[in-house]
């Protein structure tokens, strides 16, 4: 094992410049020194001269060339070609400073907390000590750690580095107290302790959601196991019927801390959902106006009506019989209309007959106003479908023919109203809502195929809590006009009315459909609106009951039971008495009368049924607790004594 060495080397690293930077910082000293030479001017003349410069008997320079230009030409030539000036190293940095010109080896902590990581072709064990250096944390390597690395990161955590840094080289890593091991895999996993088993029982998550949840903390080689849930019995959509359930519960295998953060995740995800009442209010009104009128004539010439055995029903309408054969041979002539039979049934009839002319008005105008309003609610889970359906379910019969076989199936269709819906509450109090309300009326015709007249709507909408939203309206206006006359005359303004009938229809519809959504949210308010809600229903069954013969038994029985509570609250026991003896003979099973016969009589009532196996069960259960006990509270036997006594006398 490696522990973290001496950083000098690091440090050397991470220091060194680059020629660059060097000859800048050279440049900018000189022209400084330059700008300050010439700010001071030339030196007085025999004062002596620094050192380097050229003696008395050398020429002097040009007049025009200022003393501190030369001075700075006279330094820039000792400089080496490249630009830089020579600077003693050993030769280990100079080792380090050739690598440096081509890449900068750096691992920084910036600001923020976090690491940047530049680094190319370093040894990893190289790395890790720049890193322990930097984030002052314990790193220890293995000896099996080796190779190189090239990465640039910016702005991660350790752990982060950690990753990415030893993954590509097939290491990994383990944290244990305030020091990290680095080491091949197999290193790592010597060094955790063994995998343990922990079932976590879930309340209200399924199992498939909180196994999915957990893997989010849980290692790779974690082992998952979903268990409960409840089981539909059957597969139809629509069928309310519901197979076994059990608890639900997670089996986790995985290292100890692992099993922690998946329980503390699982403590915090599993949480009690909230519900939402929804309640929706479905109006269809439906306006049919009909207006009918027709007029119908018969004239005769040659005979009259009495001659062809005419018959009427009292003057509403008239019947011809057959013309005689003796007047085939006079001149008869026949005028006659039927528009009165384009009017329905009712509504107004005048007849008028005379000799050879009859003639018939009859008028009709119906209405027809129908509303029918849906209101159903239903409570739901948060994100959670919900369904409620009041209506009728008529099945017909569909057949399915293959090449062997005809298949016949049973079909159902709904009608009346329904909503399905799934709420989702949103963290600011509203409600997303998916909603599908539907009110339809309909059947099967006569050739068994069903039909149906549907108003419905598919909503995806948001609601605030207990606020009440239009979700749809259909507004629709038909008008019909039918007429039925001779033509030409029945053109005629005014008279044409007199040569044919006329039928008008005006259908008229409107839909509304409205919306109410509120959070339950459980509070002392709510549930005495749900107890009063309770009451009212009781009274409502009270109310229907009442309203009974009071001749019938049950009436009877009932009356009977309250004048017996009356009469004990009075204090009068002996006629509480007698009314419950009443009561119990018009109905003997009247379950708060015998109680209360059992109060008055200060006694347990009883009745042998001379069964075995009914209490059987008590007596096992009994017999195992070393009690004995007769069952159903029945007293126990008082004929021991008598017995007992008969033995003795008889020996």
């Amino acid at each position: 094992m490696r522990t973290t060495r001496d950083l000098k080397h690091c440090e050397n690293v991470k220091l060194v410049r680059h020629p660059d930077v060097k000859q800048a910082t050279t440049m900018l000293t000189w022209i400084l020194l330059v700008l300050f030479l010439a700010v001071a001017g030339p030196p007085a003349p025999g004062q002596p001269r620094g050192h380097g410069q050229p003696p008395p008997s050398a020429e002097p320079p040009p007049a025009s060339t200022p003393q501190p230009i030369l001075d700075l030409a006279r330094l820039m030539s000792q400089m080496n070609p490249s630009g830089a000036q020579e600077e003693p190293t050993d030769s280990a940095d100079t080792a380090v400073d050739q690598s440096a010109n081509d890449y900068e080896q750096s691992i920084a902590l910036t600001d923020t907390g976090l690491l940047d990581l530049h680094v190319r072709d370093l040894d990893i064990d190289t790395m890790l000590e720049m890193l322990s250096y930097e984030a002052r944390v314990n790193i220890v390597t293995s000896t099996s750690v080796s190779g190189t690395i090239s990465a640039n990161l910016y702005n991660v955590t350790l752990e982060q580095a950690l990753e990415a840094t030893l993954k590509p080289n097939q290491f990994a890593y383990h944290v244990g107290g305030n020091t990290i091991f680095v080491g091949t895999p197999q290193e790592v996993q010597a060094l955790l302790p063994p995998p343990t088993t922990r079932v976590f029982q879930l309340r209200y998550m399924s199992p498939s959601e909180a196994a999915e949840a957990v893997k989010a903390v849980l290692s790779e080689d974690a082992n998952v196991v979903e268990g409960g849930g409840a089981v539909s019995a059957s597969s139809g959509e629509n069928d309310a019927e519901m197979g076994p359930a059990g608890s639900d519960y997670l089996i986790v295998t995985d290292q100890p801390e692992r099993l922690d953060a998946a329980a503390e995740l699982l403590q915090i995800l599993d949480q009690r959902p909230q519900q939402v009442l929804i309640e929706a209010t479905v109006l269809r009104a439906t306006l049919n106006e009909s207006n009918q009128f027709g007029i119908d004539f018969t004239l005769l010439g040659g005979v009259d009506f009495q001659d062809v055995s005419s018959v009427s029903n009292a003057s509403t309408n008239l019947s011809t019989g057959q013309l005689p054969s003796a007047d085939l041979q006079s001149t008869t002539f026949n005028i006659n209309t039927d528009f009165t039979g384009n009017i329905s049934g009712g509504g107004f009839s005048l007849g008028l007959i005379k000799d050879s002319i009859a003639g018939f008005i009859r008028a009709l105008e119906d209405v027809t106003d129908v509303v029918v309003v849906g209101n159903p609610k239903v409570i739901a889970l948060n994100k959670q479908e919900g369904e409620v359906i009041v209506g009728r379910r008529d099945g017909y019969l569909t057949t399915t023919v293959t090449e062997t076989a005809a298949i016949q199936t049973v079909e159902f269709l709904e009608t009346g109203t329904q909503i399905k819906f799934r709420p989702i509450i949103n963290a600011d109090g509203t409600v997303r809502l998916q909603v599908h309300p539907k009110d339809s009326n309909g059947g099967l015709t006569a050739a068994n195929l069903p039909f149906e007249e549907t108003t419905e709507a598919h909503a995806d909408i948001i609601v605030d809590d207990g606020n009440t939203i239009l979700i749809g309206g259909l507004f629709r206006d038909r008008t019909i006009r039918s007429k039925s006359q001779i033509p030409v005359l029945g053109d005629i303004p005014g008279v044409g009315l007199l040569f044919g009938s006329e039928n008008d229809q005006t259908v008229r519809e409107e839909v509304i459909i409205l919306l109410t959504v509120h959070i339950i949210k459980e509070t002392s308010a709510e549930q005495e609106r749900h107890r009063n809600l309770l009451q009212d229903v009781e009274l409502l069954r009270v109310g229907l009951r009442m309203g009974l013969l009071a001749t019938g038994r049950e009436r009877l029985a009932q009356a009977y039971y309250h004048e017996a509570v009356t009469q004990l609250e009075k204090g009068e026991r002996d006629r509480a008495l007698l009314n419950v003896r009443m009561t119990l003979n018009n109905l003997p099973e009247h379950l708060p009368a015998l109680k209360l016969k059992e109060q008055l009589l200060k006694q347990h009532l009883w009745d042998e049924d001379g069964a075995r196996m009914r209490a059987f069960v008590n007596e096992l259960i009994d017999s195992e607790r070393g009690v004995e006990e007769p069952p159903y509270d029945r007293p126990p036997p008082s004929v021991d004594h008598l017995i007992n006594q008969r033995g003795e006398q008889n020996p």
